[in-house]
């Protein structure tokens, strides 16, 4: 079976036979970048070669699956989607070459981002260009971007993972990113968000310029244990999240608590086995498979099982979600839709959480910042025998603004 009819198939056995959409007279429409009378024009931005693209492996899938869900219901008033993948390496250079053939050759009507660049993003904004993903930092100053897990703001970020580590027993704990602008950033703001945020926790070690790439994990495990570190938090592409858990188990450090993001694949831990036993692992921004009562995340995980597709990567399930953030806001911008009705309408939004599949809603009017509200809320899982078990309940901390210490939300 080939990938699209298996897509196909998916989107049609994982929830109830739909209805097709009644037939919209869209040729009254005036012309509008990426549309036509009966169809949208799409892009899918991630690494698909380089040294980032095992992490984001799966992403492009689930947001093919969520395309082909919808079209199985007749499209969005009458259109159905087309969706075209490109392959930015999470590279500069690559991801601006691969923006400019997007816009000036494909003439795509938004895009759906999922990579650990945001070179292209100022281009974006110069021609109003809907995109939605996760965690980049533009996605917090341009307006015509949306972040499903809510704006990654330069200056304010959540104490959620503080207080999970706090929660373990952690005392003195690392914090280690890898070189991406978002995750340094993110990590820079962990630390200074450490003395308001209640926790009483020391800071023992602070890296923030960890390759993405090969890495000399031995190197970064003897930096935690000599720093006296008894927890540690991770925010890097999982296959470094498992090296350096590995090269710290080998060198006998156990500490009480430890974070790594995207460690969620149950096929991945059980590789990787020991090291990981009792690791603390977080999704991207979604909760996890198997909490119970999570209609979305079920629906999802069905259809990417019956796609042949594997559910539980890092980054699928966010990109999921950030492309059915992309078919909300097609829909709230009417039956014409262009891409400055697209922005405009889902900057009205206040409550969004991808069929339930987040943690908590997203806002993208002003609030805590004037793109929104970040997220204050993370659901994690804990490695217990070899098994991703997720927690009774998410773990919510406070929005510290780090350059003046203050608490914001």
């Amino acid at each position: 079976m080939s990938a699209a009819v298996a897509l196909s198939f998916a989107a049609t056995t994982a929830s109830a036979a739909p209805t097709p959409a009644p037939a919209a007279n869209n040729a009254k429409c005036a012309p509008s970048e990426g549309m036509t009378a009966s169809t949208i024009k799409l892009g899918f931005f991630s690494p698909k070669t380089g040294p980032a693209a095992s992490n984001f492996a799966g992403g492009e899938q689930a947001a093919r699956l969520r395309v082909a869900q919808e079209n199985a219901k007749g499209g969005i008033n009458g259109r159905k989607i087309e969706l075209i993948g490109y392959d930015d390496q999470a590279n500069a250079a690559t991801q601006l070459t691969v923006a400019n053939k997007a816009l000036d050759s494909d003439h795509i009507f938004g895009l759906v981002m999922t990579s650990a660049n945001d070179a292209a993003f100022p281009t974006f904004k110069s021609q109003n260009v809907p995109v939605t993903g996760f965690n980049v930092l533009a996605m917090a100053t341009d307006r015509n971007t949306f972040s499903v897990t809510g704006p990654t703001a330069p200056t304010i970020i959540s104490t959620a993972v503080l207080e999970r580590l706090k929660q373990a027993g952690v005392t003195n704990v690392a914090l280690i990113a890898h070189n991406s602008p978002s995750a340094a950033a993110g990590m820079i703001n962990n630390s200074k968000a450490l003395p308001p945020s209640g926790t009483g926790m020391s800071q023992a070690l602070l890296i923030t310029d960890e390759p993405q790439g090969a890495h000399d994990a031995t190197s970064t495990a003897l930096r935690i244990k000599n720093a006296g570190a008894n927890g540690v938090y991770m925010s890097m592409f999982v296959d470094g999240v498992v090296s350096i858990a590995q090269a710290l188990k080998q060198q006998g450090v156990n500490l009480k608590g430890s974070v790594g993001a995207g460690l969620i694949d149950p096929a991945l831990i059980a590789k990787a086995a020991g090291p990981l036993e009792g690791m603390i692992g977080t999704t991207y921004g979604t909760i996890p498979a198997g909490v119970p009562g999570a209609s979305g995340m079920r629906t999802y995980i069905n259809g990417m099982k019956a796609a042949g597709l594997n559910p539980y990567g890092a980054t699928a399930p966010i990109a999921f979600a950030a492309t059915d953030l992309m078919i909300h806001g097609l829909k709230l911008a009417g039956k014409c839709p262009t891409r400055a009705s697209f922005v405009d309408s889902l900057r009205k939004v206040t409550k969004y959480n991808a069929a339930g599949m987040m943690p908590q809603s997203i806002s993208f009017q002003p609030g805590v910042t004037p793109m929104g509200d970040p997220a204050k809320c993370s659901w994690y899982v804990v490695i217990k025998n070899g098994v991703p078990v997720p927690d009774a309940k998410s773990t919510c901390g406070k929005l510290v603004d780090t350059t003046t210490g203050k608490v914001v939300g």
